[in-house]
């Protein structure tokens, strides 16, 4: 069997979990009018910026609808003027005594209707021009379009069809949950940091969900208002500025937020943690070379497959890494080539194996 002596180490004082990568903003294109699309001016799959045209409608229908709203504003513009020169005649013949007063508001009032029928003439005209408008589809935002869902030749309903859908991947979110006892911890250490938490995402390598290549930076950006009272998690995010496109929407990774450093923290290698019916043990070579059953408390994991222990051991212990199975606990082991034990310092590793039978 192997024994390793245990280490003091400064480690990262971590929180790591399992998210899904999400786009910044996401928007599904409808048309503002209903009519026949005639012209589809992208690449699905291709990124867009603000303001490209991506849809084409049939323009004529309102093209007819505008002249006519044209015609009809004209028409009342004209009536109004009619109206108000009719209206200043009936004034001044009720000021000379030849018409009556009640016919000179009489004649007032339709100069108001008049006017106000000018506006409304305007205004419909205006939705119209708006309605023409609208027949040019742009893009509302910089992104990267979806699939096109309607084609050429097909006819859509205003604020019904969705067209296609775009997605902004710079800035990107990862969006995941941490345990409901890990909220104090990372509240403190947004206290006492003078920006936001930094982040880090890993994504799935070579296919393996179970390995994670290095990952990209980031930021915490949001923590949920509240826990989740069915799974007693809290909901946070973190945001990546995204710029090589290493993350994509939808995207398994692993998300490490770095709360801070613990100094002096004791590490063994995983391999030494063993786990049974009272909870998590490892074996301890006393003086007298024999085995003895420790419970200890794990905590984090740490650099180079080790785990922080966060108590159940104190200095120049051994611990076994391998052979458990052949241990018997008081039982006596016999350490062949051992090395003298290491004061392990902060930093330093003292987890020197040894063969062990």
């Amino acid at each position: 069997m192997r024994v390793a002596f245990y280490e003091v180490a400064t480690v990262p004082n971590e929180i790591t979990a399992n998210g899904t990568v999400e786009p910044s903003a996401r928007v599904s294109l409808r048309p503002r009018v209903t009519g026949l699309i005639t012209a589809v001016k992208f690449q699905e799959g291709a990124d867009v910026a603000e303001g490209d045209v991506l849809f084409v409608l049939d323009r004529r229908p309102f093209e007819v609808a505008l002249r006519e709203a044209e015609s009809n504003l004209e028409r009342s513009r004209t009536q109004a003027a009619n109206a108000a020169a009719v209206a200043e005649r009936f004034e001044l013949l009720a000021k000379e005594g030849v018409a009556s007063r009640q016919d000179a508001e009489l004649r007032r009032a339709e100069a108001r209707a008049a006017a106000a029928d000018v506006e409304a003439f305007r205004a419909a005209a205006a939705a119209r021009r708006l309605d023409l408008e609208y027949t040019t589809m742009r893009a509302p935002m910089a992104g990267r379009t979806g699939s096109i869902l309607v084609r050429e030749g097909n006819l859509v309903r205003a604020n019904e069809t969705v067209l296609v859908e775009i997605v902004r991947l710079a800035p990107a979110f990862v969006g995941f949950s941490i345990p409901e006892a890990n909220v104090p911890t990372l509240q403190g250490a947004m206290a006492g940091s003078s920006g936001p938490l930094p982040v880090s995402a890993a994504v799935a390598q070579g296919g393996d969900a179970g390995t994670f290549a290095s990952g990209v930076q980031g930021t915490l950006s949001f923590i949920d208002s509240s826990i989740d009272r069915a799974t007693g998690t809290l909901r946070i995010r973190a945001t990546f500025p995204n710029e090589e496109r290493s993350l994509w929407p939808g995207q398994f990774v692993q998300a490490t937020v770095r709360l801070g450093v613990r100094e002096g923290a004791v590490v063994v290698p995983a391999e030494a943690l063993q786990t049974g019916p009272a909870g998590t043990f490892v074996f301890v070579i006393g003086e007298d070379q024999t085995a003895q059953m420790r419970p200890v408390q794990a905590g984090e994991r740490a650099e180079g497959g080790r785990i922080v222990v966060q108590s159940g051991l104190s200095g120049g212990e051994r611990v076994v890494t391998d052979g458990h199975l052949r241990i018997r606990p008081g039982g006596p082991v016999t350490i062949v080539g051992e090395a003298p034990a290491k004061a392990a310092g902060v930093g330093a590793g003292a987890g020197v194996g040894e063969e062990a039978r």
